[in-house]
């Protein structure tokens, strides 16, 4: 069985991440179930859905093409 760690976020979300996959699944790519070993609690992290997005560095880069209203 895969080995997995069990992490929860502030935000109430849980995410499931391979520690170490099993044999079968390095050899088939078929998943089995599961196998929880480690828990961790993220209370200072919210999960990749609920944190706001990050600003785009280069925006101010960018040099757009004005639009006129015809």
């Amino acid at each position: 069985m895969c080995e997995f760690t069990q992490r929860e976020y502030s935000c109430g979300h849980f995410r499931w991440v391979a520690s170490q996959w099993c044999r079968e699944y390095r050899t088939t790519h078929k998943r089995c179930e599961p196998n929880v070993t480690h828990f961790k609690y993220r209370g200072e992290e919210r999960c990749g859905n609920c944190k706001p997005e990050a600003p785009v560095a280069w925006e101010g880069m960018i040099k757009r093409l004005e639009q006129h209203p015809q």
